[in-house]
Parts: structure tokens; C-alpha cells; sequence
């Protein structure tokens, strides 16, 4: 029988998996349906925001497959994966979640540059943009990861009893030297967090501005309306970001205070420390089980093109037996009007 503590991480572990699987799961088959099975080519601009949602749901799937492998580290008390899924599962920790926080910077200055500056960032969405910024991305972190993936390796640990092993425990730890450990910390605090954590922010804020400024004369109250809008489905998504990954990096940089010989308060090295570690280290996995709600679910546009796409179906499967001339003319009116409707409205 399990600790009560245990019972309760694997049971919360395994909820935010069955969440976050299936709703990235579904984003992804959707946005593959829609981008590359749909009934005619949809406008760039959905096709170039919908590259970087996709992208997001990959990263963050890729991330929350590693918690089975982490359920069954915690039961069992030892690694039986082997080296090779040792050194596969510190990578993907470590680069998918901050690519996944990458993307999210990405897409926080796509939204700002469509609704600000549509002309300079109606020149530059192409897929091939897209491509090469998360590739270039992929390339920085893995960079940045680098310690971490090389020093990734599984330890044998031997549990004696009378003198005689009845025991062997692997453990799978990326043990970084001292030298090293502070150095990366620091610089995985300043890129994987306080850059684009300040990145996000700044775009956000501008964005609020330039929408609560652009308020044509007589319609003050309809654009109010508007931003109030804007404004509450950009805190959602902010409040959800920081609320995940700030307790992360902060109990993440604290033991440096003893590192350095700040502080040496007894909190420093007691068990809860210890615990509250361990539960501030689940709350990424619960920005990347939650990122789809935000950038999927609650996104308009993605709404409105998943239901066009399954009501299209619908239609050609009825026009196969009894063809309309009025039905194809409804579907060229939609496409109009959802092209020219895009820049009216900004919805997270």
C-alpha cells in the first residue's frame, strides 16, 4: 500500500495526463484535418497562426508522454527504462518545456505584430517563416540543454541486508558538477523564463494599448466592449503562464541561496522544502495539459474552422445525392466573410 502522499501525485499525475493527452490529441487532429484534408485551401493567415497552435500541442503532447515513465519511476523506486530512455527523458523535459514557453513568446508577438502592424506581418506569414523560427528555436534551447542531456545518465544503487545485496535500485538523475549547476541554472532562469516571461508581457501591454486607442469616434462603447474582451482572454492566458511556471523557478533557485552562502536558514535543507519542490516541479506539466484550453478551445477562429470543417462534410455528403447550387454559393460567402472578419475581432 502506497504512502497517502504518493496515492494522491499519482492520481492528480495521472488526471493532468488524461486531460492534457487527449486535448492536445484532439488540437492536433484537427488542425492536421483542417490544414492539410480541408474541402479548399483556408486563407494563410489562419494556416500560419494554426502552424504555431500546432506546434504548441506537439511540444506539450511530447511533454506529458513523459509522465507514465515518471508514474512508474515514483512506484517502483527505480529506473527500468534503460540508459538510452534515461538520456531521451531529461531531454525531452528540459527542451520541449521551454520550447513549449518559446512558442508561446512567438505566438505573444505574432498577435501583437497581426493587430498593430497588419501590413509589415502580412508580408512575412508564410510557412516556411514558421518553419525556420522553430527550428531556430529548437536549435537555442537544445543549446541551452546541452549540460543537462550530457551529464543525463542512470545510477546502480545497491540495498544491502546483512552485509549481502537483496536489492539493486537504478535511479535516473542528471547529476550536473557544482561548477557547472549554478551557472546553468542562472542562464536557464534568464532564457527559459525572465526574457520571455517580460517578452509575453510587453506584447500584451502594447496590444491592450494600441486596441484601447484605436477607438473610432462614435463607437466608444462598442470598442470598449471590444477590448474588455481582449483584455480579460489576454489575462487568462498570462495569469495561467506565470500561476505555472513562477513557483517552478522560484523553488528552483532558492537552494541557491546556500550555494552561495546567502543564507544558510534551516528551510533551506528541511523535508518540506524537499516537498513543496516536488509539487512546484508538476505545475509545468499543468501549463502543458491546460495551453490547448487557451490557445485552442477558447481561440474563435479555431472554433469557427473546426465547425466549418464538419459542417463541409456534412454538406458533401448531402450534395452527393442531391446536388445545390445554393450551397456552394453559402460556403463562398462564408469563406469571404471569415477572411475579411479576421482583423475585425482579436480572440485568444
Amino acid at each position: 500500500m502506497f504512502p497517502g502522499y504518493l496515492m494522491v501525485m499519482l492520481t492528480i499525475y495521472s488526471v493532468v495526463f488524461t486531460i492534457g493527452f487527449a486535448g492536445n490529441l484532439w488540437v492536433i487532429i484537427s488542425l492536421v484535418r483542417i490544414l492539410y484534408r480541408t474541402w479548399s485551401p483556408l486563407n494563410s493567415i489562419f494556416q500560419h497562426i494554426s502552424l504555431y497552435i500546432l506546434s504548441l500541442s506537439i511540444v506539450d503532447l511530447l511533454v506529458l508522454m513523459m509522465i507514465p515513465m515518471l508514474l512508474v519511476y515514483f512506484v517502483n523506486g527505480s529506473w527500468d527504462f534503460g540508459f538510452v530512455a534515461c538520456k531521451i527523458f531529461w531531454t525531452v523535459e528540459n527542451v520541449n518545456k521551454l520550447l513549449s514557453v518559446a512558442i508561446l513568446a512567438v505566438m505573444s508577438f505574432e498577435r501583437y505584430v497581426a493587430v498593430c502592424k497588419p501590413f509589415q506581418w502580412f508580408c512575412c506569414r508564410t510557412r516556411h517563416n514558421v518553419l525556420l523560427v522553430l527550428t531556430v528555436l529548437l536549435f537555442f534551447i537544445v543549446l541551452l540543454c546541452m549540460p543537462i542531456i550530457y551529464y543525463a545518465d542512470t545510477t546502480r544503487h545497491n540495498i544491502m541486508v546483512n552485509d549481502t545485496v537483496a536489492d539493486v535500485k537504478v535511479s535516473c538523475s542528471s547529476d550536473l558538477p557544482d561548477a557547472i549547476l549554478p551557472v546553468f541554472i542562472l542562464y536557464m532562469f534568464v532564457f527559459g523564463f525572465l526574457l520571455p516571461a517580460l517578452f509575453i508581457s510587453l506584447c500584451y501591454i502594447f496590444l491592450i494599448k494600441h486596441i484601447s486607442k484605436k477607438t473610432p469616434p462614435g463607437k466608444a462603447m462598442l470598442v470598449s466592449s471590444y477590448t474588455n474582451r481582449v483584455v480579460r482572454s489576454i489575462l487568462r492566458v498570462v495569469i495561467f503562464h506565470f500561476a505555472c511556471w513562477t513557483p517552478f523557478w522560484i523553488f528552483v533557485l532558492v537552494p541557491m541561496l546556500s550555494f552561495f552562502n546567502i543564507s544558510n536558514w534551516h528551510f533551506l535543507h528541511s523535508q518540506t522544502l524537499a516537498v513543496i519542490r516536488l509539487i512546484t516541479s508538476f505545475l509545468p506539466y499543468i501549463n502543458s495539459a491546460g495551453n490547448w484550453i487557451f490557445y485552442a478551445a477558447l481561440n474563435r477562429e479555431m472554433r469557427e474552422n473546426v465547425t466549418e470543417h464538419r459542417r463541409r462534410i456534412d454538406l458533401k455528403a448531402r450534395s452527393s445525392k442531391c446536388p445545390s447550387k445554393d450551397s456552394s454559393l453559402f460556403l463562398t460567402d462564408r469563406r469571404t466573410s471569415k477572411f475579411s472578419e479576421f482583423f475585425r475581432r482579436f480572440d485568444v
